[in-house]
């Protein structure tokens, strides 16, 4: 059988085969290259989640004797600035601990005076009359925001003439209070002494955030963190309708708190900041700003933005 060689229709294919393949890649070349490259220096995420990537205000951390072996203060520093942690209250068992950070970060660490040290502890503070001598004395060192964390197990602890001098001497220094206890005792505290500024740890710990709310609308200078609230806040990462309406209700007294009151809360660090981020992420980017920084910044940071 013979082949005949068909010159005419080759060509025809070939042009065919042009159009339809050839020309439509040149163009996508040329149009790619005609492209401008994107910038690395610029965020091409447009939908960044609001608490994401906001500064935190760390107002619940202790850097206790136990923690000492397990991170230096320089070990410490370097956690908080890996988790975004721009700012931190740092009162300590003993005092001591909260003075090496200080010393290595002023612009960083808020102190407050802790009562605990030696045989004094949670139990039996608010009894000794000498505490009032150790506050006196460890306050001529003019670096502390505040008095605490101390607790006060219930209202009647709260009427202890030790707890009473304590107040009267926050309000004459013009310090702030930072109390581990439930509404009952705050509502003690501020009936003897209605000029106090009270940062309530845990927003109440068990109290629910309807309580905490009622607080609000009654006491001008009351303020919470909500340390080892993270589940109630926040069950399974979503945060609870509960807890949501009194932060839009009362965006400007609220603050972050890890409470490092264990040496597995400061292995966990990195996570607890993580997933109070998360529940910020679900607030209007305005409100999870200033629960992260700038409601803390406002009372214990000089009003700063937190930006570094």
């Amino acid at each position: 059988m013979q082949f005949r060689f068909d010159k005419e229709a080759l060509m025809r294919r070939i042009q065919v085969v042009i159009l339809l393949v050839v020309i439509p890649i040149a163009a996508v070349l040329f149009l790619t290259a005609m492209s401008p490259s994107p910038d690395p220096k610029k965020n091409t995420d447009t939908v960044t989640r609001p608490g994401s990537e906001l500064p935190i205000f760390d107002t619940h951390v202790h850097y206790k004797k136990e923690a000492w072996t397990l991170f230096s203060p320089k070990e410490v520093l370097e956690l908080f600035k890996r988790s975004g942690v721009t700012k931190a209250l740092v009162s300590s068992s003993p005092d001591e601990g909260t003075r090496m950070l200080y010393k290595l970060a002023p612009d960083m660490i808020v102190p407050f005076l802790r009562p605990y040290h030696d045989d004094v502890n949670s139990s039996n503070w608010f009894k000794k009359q000498s505490i009032l001598d150790y506050f006196k004395k460890r306050l001529e060192l003019p670096i502390y925001k505040g008095i605490g964390e101390f607790h006060i197990h219930n209202e009647i602890d709260a009427d202890s003439p030790v707890i009473l001098e304590t107040l009267r001497l926050a309000v004459k220094e013009d310090l702030y209070i930072h109390v581990h206890t439930g509404h009952e005792a705050v509502e003690a505290m501020f009936k003897h002494e209605p000029k106090i500024k009270v940062l309530w740890a845990h927003a109440g710990m068990s109290d629910p955030p309807q309580v905490v709310s009622a607080m609000f609308d009654r006491y001008k200078n009351l303020w919470v963190d909500i340390s080892i609230r993270e589940n109630d806040i926040a069950p399974g990462g979503v945060l609870s309708p509960e807890w949501k309406a009194l932060f839009l209700k009362h965006p400007d007294r609220i603050t972050v708190g890890s409470d490092t009151w264990v040496n597995s809360r400061w292995q966990e660090y990195e996570e607890i900041i993580k997933f109070d981020r998360g529940w910020l992420a679900q607030l209007p980017s305005d409100v999870a700003r200033k629960i992260a920084y700038d409601n803390a910044g406002r009372l214990f940071g000089n009003g700063d933005s937190g930006k570094r």
